[in-house]
């Protein structure tokens, strides 16, 4: 039963189609694209077709990995700063104890 409806409406989209085939498309370059054209693509373009499959995973990892290397770096570098001034708060505590201790032996 199904298949018999689309035996129906197969020619009418068929002539639907037929109809519009003469109308030309505008196209906003002056020159043909390149699937109309009937040139054979350069090696170039073959080569670089070969590999388009990888450039979104390839991009994708790139950018995760600069991503946690950046935050690695951050967190290294916030660790390094957090001890860098704990050894200085420890100097100055050290240096003010002891500007008491000889202020408080001049007295």
């Amino acid at each position: 039963m199904f298949s018999q409806s689309i035996r129906r409406l197969t020619p009418a989209v068929v002539s639907f189609q037929s109809a519009r085939a003469p109308m030309s498309r505008r196209t906003f370059t002056s020159t043909q694209a390149a699937f109309n054209s009937s040139q054979k693509p350069s090696a170039y373009r073959e080569g670089m077709n070969q590999y388009r499959a990888f450039a979104g995973p390839f991009a994708k990892v790139f950018l995760g990995g600069v991503f946690v290397y950046q935050v690695l770096y951050w967190t290294w570098l916030k660790l390094e700063m957090d001890e860098t001034k704990v050894a200085k708060n420890e100097q100055v505590a050290a240096l003010e104890k002891q500007a008491r201790e000889m202020t408080a032996s001049q007295k």
